[in-house]
């Protein structure tokens, strides 16, 4: 938000009704696409409507109009919403996809890999989940390990350097290198394993 506020600018889209004049509208973050393994946030209303029902696997309500689903087998999935017009039911029916999430990097602004970076752009960085395709914000890391050069390796708690972690990288040198891995579990990516983060190569100017 993996809601992070995973959320990014939501766009609206506006299922068919037999009714042509009453419309459900329904937010979400990627069109009609569900990622697997995560909530997918959504924002569902009908205008003018008495009430509303969302049903369907993996459908879970959070507030007024608030959803989010978790979409486990197959490729796609529908969701049935049912809605009273001034006593005149409305039955809609939405299909999402259902996409599976890519391997996760640890990064810094979305680098990944081999990067190079002056010590001050590292220590001020803040380490981050990438995975590549996904518009969803992931949320903070709890903890992440690094490792410089060929010294041990050292866990650091939060997304960014505490103050020994820092008073290290001024020390380094260019041509030294840092290692980080071992990002910690994020409870909002559920089943993905980002144990198995791809490490960040930092080498310095």
């Amino acid at each position: 938000m993996l809601c992070t506020c995973i959320y990014c600018t939501p766009k609206k889209h506006i299922s068919s009704s037999n009714d042509s004049s009453i419309k459900s509208v329904i937010e979400n973050e990627k069109l009609n696409i569900l990622y697997r393994g995560i909530k997918n946030y959504l924002t569902i209303y009908v205008p003018q409507s008495d009430s509303i029902t969302v049903s369907g696997l993996g459908v879970y309500k959070e507030g007024k109009s608030k959803y989010y689903i978790t979409p486990s087998t197959g490729t796609s999935m529908e969701i049935t919403i049912i809605s009273f017009v001034k006593g005149k039911e409305i039955i809609e029916k939405r299909e999402f996809r259902i996409v599976n999430i890519e391997k996760a990097f640890a990064s810094i602004r979305n680098k990944i890999g081999k990067i190079t970076l002056s010590q001050e752009e590292l220590a001020t960085s803040k380490i981050e989940y990438f995975i590549p395709q996904f518009v969803m914000k992931l949320g903070r890391v709890g903890k992440f390990r690094y490792q410089i050069n060929d010294e041990e390796p050292t866990v650091n708690y939060g997304d960014e350097f505490n103050k020994s972690a820092k008073e290290k990288i001024y020390n380094m040198k260019s041509g030294d290198s840092m290692i980080i891995d071992d990002l910690n579990s994020n409870p909002e990516l559920q089943s993905v394993d980002v144990k198995k983060v791809e490490k960040l190569v930092i080498d310095i100017k």
